[in-house]
């Protein structure tokens, strides 16, 4: 059984609203690096990939993205 953190979910969240781990890590005042390994840990604890990476640019996969979704819905219900 995988336990999620809410930190995780907001973490998510934060890159599937900016679009980026910079600009998500701005948001949740993290370092860049120290965002990417918690979102390298959050696809380890699924054992699925979340994103497409690319020498300069990262982004959602089909699972990112419903794993975004899925965390929208949790943090609905937890606010």
């Amino acid at each position: 059984m995988t336990v999620f953190e809410i930190y995780q979910l907001e973490q998510l969240l934060a890159f599937a609203e900016c679009g980026t781990l910079s600009g998500a890590a701005e948001r949740l005042h993290l370092s860049q690096p120290a965002l990417s390994r918690s979102m390298q840990r959050l696809e380890a604890e699924l054992q699925v990939p979340l994103f497409h990476r690319q020498k300069n640019k990262i982004e959602f996969n089909e699972n990112g993205r419903m794993a975004a979704e899925y965390a929208r819905q949790v943090m609905e219900k937890w606010e």
